[in-house]
C-alpha cells in the first residue's frame, strides 16, 4: 500500500464551470446564413471552436495581405530588411488599383509606414511596394507567400499577388485559401508577432508628410471592446471578410491569458460581417477557459513508505499543466504509483504519475515526485515498527 489516505491512486475531479453573473456564455453557435465559410478557435493552441465550411477554398480578397505583412516581418527578423528601409515606390506599384493609398511612382517611404498601411487602411499600392522591396519582383515575393504556406502546412493557398486585388473575373484570377486555413496562418502571425495588434489596434491610418489620414478598414474597432484585429477583405467575389481577435486577461494567473480567432468569409453586408463576427469572437470568448489543472511542486498526495525514517512522505506535481477547456467540463486526475517504492529516494523522485482524464481518455500524464529527500530508516527502527504492527501497538 503506497498511499495513506488512498491506497495505491488518487482521483480528483475538477468540474470547470467558471461563468462569472456577467458573461454572456451560450453553448451553441450557428452563423452559416448567407456567409461563404466560419471558423473560431484559439490562437496559442490551435483548438477550433466552431467552423462552417471550414475546408471550402474561397476568394480571400484583402485578407491576403496577413501573409504580406508576416514576410515582411521575417524578412526583417532575419536581417534582410529593416523597418527604417527607405522603400521606392515603382510605377508597378504605383499604378496598382483597387483599395490604394494614391502612392505615386518616384516616392520614398519608410518600410514600417507601409506594413502599418496594409494592415490598417489595407493599401493595395503599399502592399506591391513591400513584396518588390522585400524580394526584388513581385513574381519572386508571391513565389516566397506560397513557399511560406507550404512551410505552414498550408495546402488550399493560392496566390496572384501580394495585396488580394482581383485581376479580371476569372476565377484563376483570384487569390484563394479556406478559412481553417486562414485561421491557422493568423495564428502563426499572432504567435510569432504578437506585437502586430499594435498596429492592427489603431482606428486610424496616417502619413502626415502627405497630410494623409484614412479610417481603419475594420469595422469590430468600433463595435466590440477589446478586439484589437486583425484584417479585413471585400471583392465582388469574396463577400465581405474579415479576420478579427480579441484576447482575454487574466489579473491572478497570466498562464490563463489566450485569444480567440474569428475568420468570416463571404458575408453578404456589412451589417452581417460586424454581428457575425461578434458572435463568433463571443462564443470563443465566453464559454472556452484555460483552467490551472495543477501546478508544479503542489502538494497532491501523501504515500506510505514503509522503511523510510519519515514513513508519511509528501508528494508533488513535477510540472505545471493548464488545459483550454468549455465551459462546463469535467475533469478528472487520477494518481497511479509504481509498485514498490523503497527508501532512500532523493528529492524529486518519481513514484508515480498523474494522469488527466477529460471523457475518459487521458489527455496528459504528469510525473508524482517526492517533496523531500526520503532516508532509509535503521534496522532496528524498522523490526520495531514490525513487532509494534503485528502486537497492535
Amino acid at each position: 500500500m503506497n498511499s495513506k489516505k488512498y491506497l495505491s491512486k488518487f482521483t480528483f475531479v475538477l468540474l470547470i464551470a467558471i461563468l462569472a453573473s456577467s458573461f454572456n456564455g451560450f453553448a451553441t453557435l450557428d452563423v452559416s446564413s448567407d456567409i461563404r465559410a466560419a471558423v473560431v478557435g484559439d490562437s496559442a493552441t490551435g483548438e477550433v471552436f466552431y467552423q462552417y465550411n471550414g475546408d471550402e477554398t474561397v476568394e480571400i480578397a484583402s485578407v491576403t495581405k496577413i501573409m504580406t505583412y508576416l514576410l515582411a516581418r521575417e524578412a526583417i527578423a532575419e536581417g534582410r530588411a529593416s523597418l527604417d528601409d527607405l522603400v521606392i515606390v515603382s510605377r508597378n506599384a504605383a499604378t496598382t488599383e483597387g483599395s490604394a493609398l494614391g502612392l505615386r511612382e518616384g516616392d520614398e517611404y519608410v518600410l514600417e509606414t507601409l506594413m502599418n498601411a496594409i494592415m490598417i487602411a489595407s493599401g493595395n499600392d503599399a502592399a506591391v511596394a513591400i513584396a518588390e522591396h522585400i524580394a526584388g519582383t513581385e513574381e519572386a515575393f508571391i513565389q516566397a507567400m506560397h513557399d511560406k504556406a507550404t512551410q505552414l502546412g498550408i495546402t488550399t493557398a493560392h496566390f496572384i499577388n501580394p495585396s488580394g486585388m482581383p485581376l479580371d473575373d476569372e476565377e484563376t484570377d483570384q487569390n484563394f485559401m479556406s478559412a481553417n486555413d486562414l485561421f491557422k496562418l493568423s495564428a502563426y502571425l499572432l504567435n510569432k508577432y504578437p506585437d502586430v495588434t499594435e498596429i492592427t489596434v489603431q482606428k486610424e491610418f496616417a502619413m502626415p508628410e502627405r497630410n494623409f489620414l484614412r479610417s481603419a478598414t475594420n469595422p469590430l474597432l468600433n463595435e466590440m471592446e477589446g478586439v484589437d484585429g486583425l484584417k479585413t477583405g471585400y471583392t465582388d467575389k469574396a463577400g465581405l471578410c474579415l479576420v478579427s481577435t480579441i484576447p482575454f486577461k487574466d489579473l491572478e494567473d497570466s498562464n490563463k491569458d489566450r485569444r480567440v480567432i474569428a475568420v468570416l468569409m463571404g458575408a453578404q453586408s456589412h451589417d452581417d460581417r460586424i454581428s457575425k463576427s461578434q458572435e463568433l469572437l463571443e462564443y470563443g470568448y465566453y464559454n472556452y477557459f484555460i483552467e490551472k489543472i495543477v501546478k508544479a511542486e503542489e502538494l497532491v498526495d501523501e504515500i506510505l513508505i514503509s522503511n523510510a525514517i519519515e514513513v508519511n512522505v509528501p508528494v508533488i506535481a513535477g510540472e505545471d499543466y493548464y488545459k483550454l477547456v468549455k465551459n462546463g467540463t469535467t475533469l478528472r486526475t487520477v494518481i497511479e504509483y509504481q509498485e514498490k517504492i523503497r527508501a532512500p529516494l532523493e528529492k524529486g523522485a518519481v513514484v508515480g504519475k498523474m494522469n488527466v482524464y477529460l471523457n475518459n481518455e487521458i489527455i496528459k500524464e504528469i510525473p508524482v515526485l517526492v517533496s523531500e529527500k526520503v532516508e532509509k530508516a535503521g534496522f532496528f527502527t524498522i523490526l520495531f515498527r514490525y513487532l509494534a504492527n503485528l502486537l497492535g501497538i
